[in-house]
């Protein structure tokens, strides 16, 4: 097995205000740039806009701190 190879993949969820394509876009830059985040998705047609994140690590911090620094709420859904 080679070092850099990714043994643990964390599934993150998050309830956001991300209510459209061209806020999604919006975040898309941010969330495609950081190394933690293997593939993410909104699911726009639920309820709670829901972020999912998939991602090297269980940290959910510093996550919702790239979608507030692009100007929307985000917060853990625990359940």
């Amino acid at each position: 097995m080679k070092n850099d190879e990714i043994t643990d993949v964390f599934v993150l969820v998050f309830k956001t205000n991300i209510n459209n394509l061209r806020q999604v876009k919006s975040v898309a830059a941010m969330l495609d740039n950081c190394p933690d985040i293997l593939k993410w998705n909104v699911d726009l047609a639920d309820i709670d806009k829901v972020l999912r994140i998939e991602a090297t690590h269980a940290q959910c911090a510093p996550m919702i701190e790239l979608v507030r620094r692009a100007g929307y709420a985000c917060e853990e859904l625990t359940d």
